[in-house]
């Protein structure tokens, strides 16, 4: 008999859980510092979305919306609300996990969306893989931080 190998096929992108992604950070950003939310603001993440490239049809990004409701002074800034963002990531082991089992393996980049009060705000991107760095302690907040990039959004 003669052994005939089976082609092989790429396995197409799991269907992300984008609605669990939104409850999973939310579930740590939500309520983590009562007097933040008392006397500056309060953060909470509005959506989440897989980005999927045209051409390979491969998930490229994890989109997360990200809208921050100041209380008396307008302290949304969108590099405050990436910090945020970034500390529910790392707030324990868990989480990282947790949000990766909802999205694809093959995501390479963070797309931070900044709202203030529902109006959009910025754009910040960021490697997935400094994200993923960062909550494991293989980087610093000081590389994190220069890695970022920012881009505003135009009303």
């Amino acid at each position: 008999t003669v052994w005939t190998p089976t082609p092989i096929t790429p396995s197409p992108t799991p269907e992300p859980n984008t609605a669990k992604v939104v409850d999973i950070l939310n579930g740590v950003m939500i309520g983590a510092d009562p007097l933040m939310e008392t006397v500056a603001a309060r953060y909470s993440v509005i959506d989440s979305q897989v980005i999927v490239d045209g051409t390979t049809h491969q998930a490229v990004a994890l989109q997360v919306f990200v809208d921050c409701q100041w209380v008396y002074t307008d302290g949304c800034t969108p590099e405050n609300t990436f910090v945020v963002l970034v500390r529910a990531f790392s707030m324990n082991n868990k989480i990282m996990g947790k949000i990766q089992a909802e999205i694809p393996s093959t995501i390479q980049t963070l797309e931070v969306l900044t709202f203030e009060q529902m109006v959009k705000t910025s754009v910040i991107h960021i490697a997935w893989k400094d994200i993923y760095d960062f909550t494991e302690g293989r980087i610093n907040g000081n590389q994190l931080g220069s890695r970022m990039i920012r881009f505003a959004v135009s009303p």
